[in-house]
């Protein structure tokens, strides 16, 4: 058996149809596919054997599990793997929608490094496009997905090695599942994913990411007990973890300055904007920037007037002489969406220079010309 592709269900109809639709579409022969109906109910049950049971006529063999009341991811999981024959093990979420030849670009970016022992795709926001995971990046004390929200056009051409990716969208070869085992139950729906790759990176194996691999993906957080958990998960990751994770966020995010900016990216006059409400990252960026690129002689602080997740209003709360400021603005945000409801601002802006940069600690950075294109047509609906 060539392929064993996993995938849990803990879902709601609408969202479950979508993606089931994508993934008969795209499965491709000599395929084991198990199914794990995580207390999902009858009804889900029911759209389950509908669907994938005429599979074997394409040369699919199909298992369908069900659990009368959820367990959880990784039980799920581990239930499923038990079974699985693939040289190629895939696990799937419920909620993406799939593109022709995920399997085999997957496969053939394993084949393609001899250390290159799993391997995720990217997932893009159905409602933006924009890029929702690519990996993950790491700071001295926290993780986030890579490039979030970005243009998949920022992406490399070519696979690239990353720490870590979601189960999602993810591949290993069955030698990495054998020498590594099952998942840690322990970590209740949340980080068990981490946890597995950690524990199969000590043992030599690497994580590449294949742009040419896309999905669209929901992101509908399934499973009980989630949220209530989180914190339990994420604690119990870092302290097991924490000393070998790598905080290669800087490097990525100067590498992603200089593609857009150039290498002399800043002058003595250029000035800094912070309104990052992620305070130890943000000093940490200051400091870095400037040790990197001789970077900006004076910072304004407004980051005691913005929140990670609300939209910053920057003619409220800049001072009014920074948008006829002469000098280039290198602008730090937790996430560049914040800034996109300010047309009038850049507008005025623009009158006096428009190669500002904005930069934020999930890797992106761009121009303000494109954040200002961003802004139109908005996402209000009447």
């Amino acid at each position: 058996m060539l392929s064993t592709v996993v995938i849990p269900v803990h879902q709601e109809l609408s969202v479950l149809r979508i993606f089931l639709d994508s993934l008969v579409d795209t499965l491709e022969p000599e395929t084991q596919l198990v199914v794990v109906n995580d207390g999902s109910g009858g009804g889900v049950q029911i759209l389950l054997e509908e669907r994938l049971t005429p599979l074997k006529d394409k040369g699919i063999t199909t298992e369908i599990i069900q659990h009368v009341h959820p367990l959880g991811c990784a039980a799920s999981i581990n239930e499923a793997l038990a079974l699985a024959l693939g040289d190629y093990v895939y696990l799937v979420d419920s909620d993406l929608i799939l593109k022709p030849g995920w399997q085999s670009r997957m496969r053939a970016t394993l084949e393609s490094d001899e250390k290159a022992g799993m391997t995720g795709g990217v997932l893009l926001y159905p409602q933006t496009g924009g890029v929702q995971h690519c990996g993950v990046t790491f700071t001295e004390s926290v993780g986030r997905h890579l490039l979030l929200n970005s243009r998949p056009s920022a992406l490399p051409q070519e696979p690239y090695p990353v720490q870590l990716v979601v189960f999602a969208l993810f591949a290993m070869k069955r030698q990495v599942l054998e020498d590594t085992g099952l998942l840690d139950e322990d970590f209740f729906n949340g980080y068990e994913d981490f946890d597995f790759q950690m524990r199969a990176r000590s043992l030599g194996y690497g994580v590449l990411v294949d742009p040419q691999v896309v999905a669209y993906h929901w992101e509908r957080s399934s499973g009980i007990h989630r949220a209530s958990n989180r914190k339990s998960n994420l604690g119990r990751f870092w302290k097991r973890w924490g000393n070998s994770l790598v905080p290669d966020l800087w490097e990525r995010l100067f590498a992603r300055i200089e593609s857009t900016a150039g290498a002399q990216a800043f002058d003595e006059g250029t000035v800094g904007v912070d309104l990052a409400e992620s305070r130890s990252d943000a000093v940490e960026f200051w400091k870095r920037i400037d040790e990197h690129a001789n970077g900006p002689k004076k910072v304004h602080n407004g980051s005691h007037q913005v929140a990670t997740g609300s939209t910053v209003m920057l003619a409220q709360v800049l001072p009014a002489e920074l948008v006829r400021e002469e000098s280039r603005l290198l602008i730090l945000t937790d996430n560049f969406v914040q800034l996109l409801d300010n047309w009038l601002w850049w507008e005025e802006r623009f009158a006096v220079r428009s190669d500002d940069l904005v930069v934020d600690l999930y890797g992106n950075c761009m121009t303000a010309s494109e954040i200002h294109a961003s802004c139109w047509p908005g996402r209000k609906i009447r």
